[in-house]
């Protein structure tokens, strides 16, 4: 019996909160689980993660947006907005769960951009600031809605952190014009719109 895909991204979901909360790692990181050939970018578990300044640069979206669009695609981490993390403030007003985790659609100042916070099934033991992920997914799967496999709307407002990443400009819901996403997410503090009060 084949499943429905968002009946088995719903799965998926329980298994990384039931992981979170207690604590324990369920599932073994693969490609195929965890976001597809550069899940180890995703989930900063790549060779080069130890070349991320960690001191969040604050910034905006639409200063992100602007950024150029490296051709090709890095396959690696090889420009300046890949080796930071960086600090927006925007209104998260979509959400997702999807194949390496949830999707998040952030807004400020008529420009968007995609973040996402990983599963935490799919963080290794190589995975760098692994407990900050961790906390941020906690901060929104648990304290502050339900991530499914369709899009949901939110209306938060959060300080969200996360390493520079380049995605393919394919047209995805939400995403910058220049592929630019935060992916991981490292750090979510809601300070407005969550029916329960994130505390990440």
């Amino acid at each position: 019996m084949k499943l429905a895909a968002p009946f088995v991204l719903l799965i998926l979901a329980a298994t990384a909160v039931a992981a979170t909360a207690s604590g324990r790692i369920s599932l073994s990181p693969t490609a195929s689980k965890c976001g597809g050939q550069l899940w180890r970018l995703k989930t900063f578990s790549d060779p080069q993660r130890n070349s991320v300044e960690m001191t969040p640069v604050t910034t905006t979206i639409e200063a992100i947006s602007q950024r150029p669009y490296p051709r090709p695609v890095p396959r690696r981490r090889r420009t300046p907005f890949q080796h930071q993390d960086w600090e927006v403030v925007a209104q998260i007003t979509q959400f997702k769960l999807d194949a390496g985790g949830i999707r998040l659609v952030l807004y400020d100042a008529n420009s968007y951009m995609n973040a996402v916070i990983p599963i935490p099934s799919c963080l290794s033991t190589a995975t760098r600031a692994r407990d900050a992920i961790t906390s941020a997914w906690r901060s929104l799967a648990l304290g502050c809605a339900q991530p499914q496999g369709t899009w949901q709307p939110l209306g938060a407002i959060a300080y969200v952190s996360g390493v520079g990443y380049w995605s393919q400009r394919i047209g995805r819901r939400g995403a910058a014009r220049n592929g630019a996403e935060l992916h991981p997410v490292t750090g979510l503090r809601v300070v407005a719109g969550c029916s329960k009060r994130a505390n990440g």
